[in-house]
């Protein structure tokens, strides 16, 4: 994990990290999407208290799961 100068990690870091389990590699993925669309999950991790990729991460894996 890279660390800023005072030694801890960044907040990107800590939300990928907060996501990963142990040993498993991740990779980035870039879609387009409505902005209306990003404004509303945007909200929901908010009133959630979790993040856009843990949301994501839990949708996509309801979907392939059905």
């Amino acid at each position: 994990m890279n660390t800023l100068k005072t030694g801890r990690p960044s907040r990107k870091e800590k939300i990928i990290a907060s996501v990963q389990k142990p040993d498993e590699v991740t990779i980035r993925m870039n879609v387009n999407i409505p902005k209306e669309l990003h404004k509303k999950i945007k909200q929901k991790a908010l009133d959630e208290d979790k993040t856009i990729t843990e949301l994501v991460m839990k949708a996509v894996n309801e979907y392939l799961s059905k």
